[in-house]
């Protein structure tokens, strides 16, 4: 499930910065925290996997510039039909059927009614006087009495203001909430309890929380406050008063989400940690030297560095002393807010014992030898003891790293000097990617990975399209082929997403992503691969289904070795063949859509029957239950399943 932060016309950028840090801070481990522009409210299916919608600080008439209309109804069904909106500040102005903004102010002056109407009433503001637009001269740290079931929190929290209204008389209407006061009185408000601050709005199945205050802000990070001169000593005692409170307010909004239903964790560690080495390896000596003679050959011959799209690549030896020059490099990076220089680490002699690894005091959360081990150990058991095999035989690791994907796919000079079925594995990622506009939400205990294939035009009998089907299809079969495994109820759902039954219903546990250039009448693919092994969260792990089977857990060496040997076996055979039943059969026993009825939203909704995929361009097969004998074909990379809501829906 996404959380959507709206983030276009009208939008602050800091508003929007602090809301995305604080959102992946509480709920990134179980929700894809995206930032979205109008058209995608407007044009794209976004109610079909979102959990929240998110409308920042910023400026509200731009807003309604923006939405109003087509994307403003689409927002209100979707809170009716059980969705989430978050409006802070004039999100919140945004979220209420009426506003009254600085009257008499004539030039700031907005009296105007609004199309969501979420709080069935007034927005009134600003609560207190002195704001100013793009300045901070009137912001405040102002105290909000809670109300309602925070027992466990103090009853007073300081929270950043900056122009925020109130909610007028929300006593008067049934479905409204109040969730917190602003102690300081006001001169617009009269009501004997005080002006609202934040409000709760039950509408329809779903929920609409509006705020006027900012708890969202990180009052550490210096750069929400401008350095003027005329307020430094005001917001002095504002950061001085926020600071004592930063813990309280992150409490406040994980106690909120959770009371509205979502999967909350206030994260005690640090958010982002640091990137780590990557470690070359390989099971012959070939699959390290020629990698590291192509970077080394394009590298600057002095510093060893090679500036890439994406990254810069510094190639050094587990003896080399530091470079003063990448140190350099890396302060002048972290200034322009870049990640570091990619540190790659290749053993200086190869004279050694194949394969070829680092010690595994350099790789403690991956066991380089027992990874080697599995995958000949797999091999052997293959036609002529799988000596023509080769996919995993040279490795990339880090313990952290930015994305698997985004280091093979974004960096051509790089993915050029390694061969087919060349791979990089990550134990955490910082910047995970997924199919379209999600990310990948990496966990300690997954198993991510991705690697480098190149795929021959001339294979015209073998479209490449087939190539995530049968990436799927490996993941799941080298699980349930393993003797006692046979049972464990791993799941296809097309195009290429791995699901597990369990008595609470289907839940996913993987995802695969393949991005792909043309080059030199090749496809060069970067086939991704994110699977929930043994990390309990965002959904649950194989291991745990596993282990409820009463059988052995499995290692993500084990796992990863069986995936990569029986995806080459799929696809040696797919280059003799060409797709046909051999796989298609195997396939659909294993995917959840045989014979499924489904709505085509594509097609005025009509009600269609799924029969297969196609065997010429992989297209999903379906046939109109309206109109007895017409077929469709969809294509997996413009088209997507709801499997909840039982539609085929288009991406955009």
């Amino acid at each position: 499930m996404n959380v959507l932060v709206y983030d276009d016309l009208g939008a602050s950028p800091n508003s929007v910065k602090h809301t995305v840090n604080t959102l992946k801070a509480l709920l990134g481990h179980a929700y894809d925290i995206i930032q979205i522009d109008h058209t995608v409210l407007q044009s794209e299916p976004w109610e079909v996997h979102c959990a929240m919608l998110v409308m920042p600080g910023g400026r509200d008439m731009p807003y309604c510039q923006a939405l109003d209309g087509a994307p403003n109804t689409r927002i209100r069904s979707f809170v009716e039909g059980g969705g989430i909106y978050l409006g802070i500040c004039a999100g919140a102005y945004y979220g209420s059927h009426h506003i009254e903004f600085e009257k008499g102010r004539a030039s700031m002056e907005i009296i105007q009614s609004r199309e969501l109407g979420f709080y069935p009433g007034l927005a009134r503001g600003t609560t207190y006087p002195g704001f100013v637009y793009n300045s901070e001269s009137g912001a405040k740290s102002v105290s909000v009495v809670l109300e309602g079931q925070f027992e466990h929190l103090p009853r007073e929290i300081n929270m950043y203001y900056n122009g925020g209204g109130y909610f007028v008389e929300p006593e008067k209407y049934e479905n409204v909430t109040v969730l917190g006061r602003y102690k300081t009185p006001s001169a617009l408000c009269k009501e004997p309890k005080g002006p609202a601050a934040i409000v709760q709005c039950k509408v329809g199945k779903g929920n609409a929380i509006l705020i006027g205050t900012h708890p969202e802000y990180d009052i550490s990070s210096q750069d929400m406050l401008l350095t003027d001169d005329n307020v430094s000593v005001t917001l002095k005692s504002i950061v001085h008063d926020l600071i004592l409170s930063e813990k309280d307010r992150r409490s406040f909004l994980a106690t909120l989400f959770a009371r509205i239903g979502l999967n909350v964790r206030i994260r005690e560690e640090p958010e982002v940690p640091h990137l780590t080495p990557l470690y070359l390896a390989g099971l012959t000596k070939e699959w390290v030297t020629n990698p590291v003679s192509h970077l080394l050959r394009i590298s600057d011959p002095i510093t060893h560095l090679l500036e890439d799209k994406h990254d810069i690549f510094h190639m050094s030896t587990i003896e080399d002393p530091p470079s003063e020059k990448v140190e350099l490099l890396n302060v002048c990076r972290f200034k322009e807010g870049k990640p570091s220089s990619v540190e790659i680490i290749y053993p200086r002699s190869i004279d050694a014992k194949e394969p070829i690894y680092p010690s595994p005091s350099c790789t403690p959360c991956f066991d380089m030898k027992a990874y080697f081990q599995h995958l000949v150990q797999k091999r052997t058991l293959e036609w002529g003891g799988g000596a023509w095999l080769r996919f995993g035989n040279g490795i990339l690791y880090a313990q952290v790293m930015e994305s698997t994907q985004s280091l093979m796919d974004k960096n051509f000079k790089f993915s050029q000097a390694l061969p087919s079925g060349f791979i990089t594995l990550a134990t955490d990622q910082i910047a995970g990617r997924g199919r379209g506009r999600n990310g990948w939400i990496s966990q300690s205990g997954a198993l991510q990975f991705s690697f480098i294939m190149r795929h021959h035009i001339k294979l015209r009998h073998a479209s490449v399209v087939f190539i995530q089907y049968m990436i799927a299809l490996a993941v799941v079969e080298s699980i349930r082929e393993r003797s006692g495994y046979q049972n464990i109820p791993l799941r296809l759902k097309w195009p290429n997403d791995i699901y597990v039954e369990t008595k609470d219903g289907l839940k996913k546990v993987g995802g695969l992503l393949i991005n792909s250039t043309f080059v030199d009448d090749e496809f060069v693919l970067v086939i991704g691969c994110g699977i929930n092994l043994s990390n309990h969260e965002p959904t649950v792990s194989i291991n745990d289904v596993i282990e409820t089977h009463g059988l052995s857990r499995l290692s993500v060496e084990d796992v990863l070795a069986g995936i990569l040997v029986k995806f080459e076996i799929y696809y040696t055979e797919f280059c003799e063949k060409g797709m046909g039943a051999w796989f298609l059969n195997k396939y659909y026993e294993r995917w959840l859509h045989s014979d499924a009825v489904v709505t085509l939203t594509t097609h005025n909704n009509e009600s269609v029957k799924i029969i297969g995929i196609t065997s010429d361009y992989g297209m999903l097969k379906v046939e109109s239950l309206d109109r007895r004998g017409k077929i469709y074909g969809l294509l997996p990379d413009g088209n997507s399943f709801d499997m909840m809501n039982g539609l085929l829906v288009q991406k955009k």
